[in-house]
């Protein structure tokens, strides 16, 4: 007689490569998605010294669903809060520090130093697009 083999599997080989094809697909994705956020963020570059933020900007304005980055350097070693966001970043004499989000929620939000004293230095109106 005859030797008989098992009937080959060929779902497992496509299996295995549907997986590997998705996973890539969807890195890949992630990583255009990433990029596109920060290509389309709203950009400030904020100066604190001697406790007060430099220039006349009382408020920066954006729209609802926008990315925005804060990019902050100090003088000296500053800790500060975007209320309604709940976002801490301290800020290093000669580095600078991103202050980043999704503009979510609508409205008028401080920004203060924390540590002694509280100051608002600047303050984010979120308005409806």
């Amino acid at each position: 007689m005859g030797r008989r083999c098992a009937p080959h599997n060929y779902a497992a080989p496509l299996v295995v490569m549907a997986v590997i094809a998705t996973t890539t697909f969807i890195g890949d994705t992630r990583t255009c998605l990433a990029q596109s956020a920060v290509v389309d963020a709203r950009s400030f570059e904020l100066r604190i010294e001697n406790g007060r933020l430099v220039g006349n900007l009382k408020a920066v304005r954006v729209k609802r669903d926008e990315t925005v980055e804060l990019i902050w350097s100090a003088d000296r070693r500053t800790v500060l809060h975007l209320h309604g966001y709940d976002i801490e970043v301290t800020v290093d004499p000669g580095k600078t520090q991103i202050m980043a989000f999704r503009a979510h929620a609508t409205g008028r939000f401080p920004i203060e130093t924390h540590g002694g004293r509280h100051t608002v230095l600047l303050y984010i109106e979120v308005h409806p697009q």
